[in-house]
């Protein structure tokens, strides 16, 4: 089965990121070229504006690189409706954008605000947090509404968990997929997230196994996640602190997490990140050097 799982790396690995839009940003071509020359098949969009988002612009970079496009991010407020319909227009921008470079999914989550990201981390892993139950309902309907606009465009939906926001912890996840119907909405299982809320990734391939049908690969650091908890950091100060590390030593279990995909016959993207904010993460390495190790690792658990 190792040749159904499908390795692409994303922009949020060289610090650019929607949280953090302030922050200085390498040259896109640097970040396209050294995705290339780390031995990956494809690149996530990043934040939109960050890559060229005309189609023949981007479709020609990629080409000269030998990568293709595998998704994209897309942060929505689903505790908001009235900006949800702006961001859901952007979305479908994005979408199309997609769709015209072959994209098969698209990768939606919740934008948060800031009292989530004040909390990243420090819920309890049953917690649901800040919305009541027909926040709940309306967010599902938002999403089922959406992920049938983009179905229009040839693309599966998938919803990303995330620290900072009201689908963080194992419960808010379930609380959501609870409410939207697994063909229609699966399950963007990012494993360094799912820890920081509080869960097990590998408890949760076994809980909501064919639904996940699209996997963000990333780490965590015990230490500075405890440290980040025992101090109430927001998810910004988490992340610049080193929450996220070097894929493989810290303690989500990624070699755990590859051999139940491996065995349950996963078929799709595996995107490998570590957030960072700056140039280098809180080990001082360099994006190239965190993400061509990373493939290194990969290949000794057995995906070439």
């Amino acid at each position: 089965m190792t040749g159904s799982i499908r390795l692409a790396a994303a922009p949020v690995s060289w610090g650019v990121t929607e949280v953090a839009s302030d922050a200085v940003r390498q040259p896109w071509t640097q970040v396209m070229d050294e995705i290339a020359a780390a031995g990956y098949a494809a690149t996530e969009l990043g934040p939109y504006g960050y890559y060229p988002t005309d189609a023949a612009t981007l479709r020609a970079a990629l080409a000269q690189r030998g990568l293709t496009l595998a998704s994209a991010f897309v942060p929505l407020p689903l505790s908001d409706p009235v900006c949800f319909a702006d961001a859901a227009a952007e979305a479908l921008v994005i979408g199309q954008l997609l769709a015209d470079l072959g994209a098969t999914a698209i990768v939606l989550s919740d934008a948060g605000d800031a009292r989530r990201a004040a909390s990243a981390g420090q819920l309890a892993p049953d917690a649901v947090v800040g919305m009541d139950a027909t926040d709940w309902d309306r967010a599902a309907e938002l999403i089922a509404a959406l992920a049938r606009q983009m179905r229009t465009l040839g693309l599966d939906t998938v919803f990303h968990h995330h620290a900072g926001t009201y689908v963080e912890t194992p419960a808010e996840l379930a609380a959501l997929c609870s409410r939207v119907p697994a063909e229609l909405v699966g399950i963007c299982l990012d494993t360094g997230h799912y820890v920081y809320g509080g869960g097990r990734p590998r408890e949760a391939l076994a809980q909501y196994g064919a639904r996940i049908r699209y996997l963000h690969l990333k780490d965590v650091a015990a230490e500075p996640l405890a440290r980040a908890r025992a101090t109430s950091q927001d998810f910004v100060t988490g992340v610049a602190s080193g929450v996220f590390t070097a894929l493989g030593s810290g303690c989500a279990d990624i070699a755990g997490v590859v051999a139940d995909v491996r065995a349950s016959g996963y078929r799709g993207w595996a995107v490998v990140e570590q957030d960072i904010i700056g140039e280098r993460d809180a080990a001082g390495r360099t994006p190239l050097a965190g993400v061509t190790a990373a493939r290194e690792l990969l290949r000794t658990l057995g995906i070439d």
